[in-house]
């Protein structure tokens, strides 16, 4: 590329600046012609961006380094070519300095492009990234709050239910008045135990919740047994994870409420019930606020049928109210049915005495913080009689909480 001829034996620098700008012109063309043709393979596939700046890096260089002088004339030759040297150096003078200064720019501006397009490139993977979390958030997000209401839902139409029952319930027992024949002599048939348990035991909600840690113990069972089943709580913890099971209690109430529930739940007396049933037959036997309720003759008499009709292997798991922590055992007598309370470790020895072995002891229904004897907290400050005091005090406010604030109520597990 670049020879350059003249056919005059004169030198006319006219022409020859003329010629130049021809060049000049026909190599601009040239190059937009062919960035054109970039542009077009471009659509066929890839990026257009990335086309034109792979382009603008690879020519972004315009000095013209093949560029030679030279003449076929035998004799005027040598004198023409130094003619054309001299004229082609004195137009390097003025040319060089601003081909020199538009390569920097162009050489400058493919930095900045590629940078930029580097840039352009992490923001839109990042972008890319974000919007997939931001997906994966609102779905989460959109889970949890379906979650949440089908729960508040859930406790709304179960409070709705039990209010309802309750209503049902005080409209049953005016019924069964003669208000007209009223008199002092009139005795009280007793305080309706369904109306007690809403007001003191707690909410179904929260029972299951505390009841829940005893459903892993009679997992592939198909015939457990809840004595004193009451609300039903565990039978439909049960019933949910797909483990057969029934219950008995001699409230009516109870067992009415149960039954619209779908609960197989019979009105009978403990005992009563399992002098019926088959020896070995039961897989499971699990009592949640009973045994305080009982006289020692009868709890000994049950445990004992318990064992007989259990199968080998299965567990009983008993619940009831902590002696051991005198908060527990202050409010014990808020409930008029409760007989006595039952140390942990006369509950374990009726258990070890009839058979069971394996027995462990679990403590559960922990006294809030808020409600405890608070510690001192040490400080840097302190000195060392201040710190051994301070120390001695805690001891015994952690002695002293485990006392009067302990855990309200304990389970002793045995297996047969």
């Amino acid at each position: 590329m670049g020879t350059f001829e003249d056919e005059n034996e004169e030198m006319d620098v006219v022409k020859i600046m003329e010629k130049i700008r021809e060049k000049v012109r026909q190599r601009g063309e040239s190059s937009a012609l062919a960035e054109c043709e970039v542009r077009r393979e471009a659509d066929d596939g890839g990026s257009e961006v990335a086309r034109d700046l792979e382009y603008i890096s690879s020519n972004w260089g315009i000095q013209n380094n093949s560029y030679y002088i030279s003449s076929h004339r035998p004799v005027m030759g040598r004198v023409l070519v130094r003619g054309r040297e001299l004229v082609h150096g004195e137009v390097c003078r003025y040319v060089d300095p601003m081909v020199f200064k538009q390569n920097e720019l162009n050489a400058s501006t493919v930095r900045i492009l590629g940078q930029a397009m580097k840039r352009l490139d992490e923001i839109a993977q990042k972008t890319s990234e974000l919007e997939g979390r931001i997906g994966q958030v609102r779905s989460e997000i959109g889970e949890e709050v379906e979650d949440q209401v089908r729960a508040v839902v859930a406790m709304m139409n179960e409070d709705i239910e039990n209010k309802a029952w309750l209503a049902g319930i005080l409209e049953r027992r005016i019924g069964d008045y003669d208000v007209t024949s009223l008199s002092p002599d009139v005795q009280n048939e007793g305080a309706n135990y369904f109306v007690f348990e809403e007001r003191f035991r707690g909410s179904r909600q929260d029972i299951k919740e505390r009841q829940s840690v005893f459903v892993q113990f009679f997992e592939q069972c198909k015939n457990v047994l809840d004595i004193g089943c009451g609300r039903g709580e565990f039978l439909e913890l049960l019933r949910d994870k797909g483990i057969g099971a029934h219950g008995v209690d001699i409230d009516e109430d109870m067992v009415e409420y149960c039954r619209v529930r779908g609960l197989d739940v019979e009105n009978t007396d403990a005992i009563a019930y399992l002098e019926k049933v088959e020896d070995k037959s039961l897989d499971g036997v699990f009592l949640d606020q009973v045994v305080e309720h009982l006289e020692p003759d009868y709890l000994i008499k049950m445990l004992g049928l318990c064992y007989k009709t259990l199968k080998y292997g299965c567990y009983i798991i008993i619940e009831t109210v902590n002696p051991l922590s005198f908060v527990s055992f202050a409010n014990f007598y808020i409930d008029l049915t409760h007989k006595k309370p039952v140390h942990p470790e006369t509950m374990k020895f009726l258990l070890g005495s009839v058979g069971f072995r394996e027995i462990e002891t679990s403590f559960f229904s922990p006294v809030r913080d808020e409600a405890r004897l608070k510690r001192i907290l040490l400080r840097d400050e302190m000195n060392t009689r201040e710190e051994s005091i301070v120390e001695v005090y805690n001891q015994n406010v952690e002695m002293l909480n485990s006392i009067l604030y302990g855990a309200q109520d304990y389970a002793v597990t045995g297996k047969k």
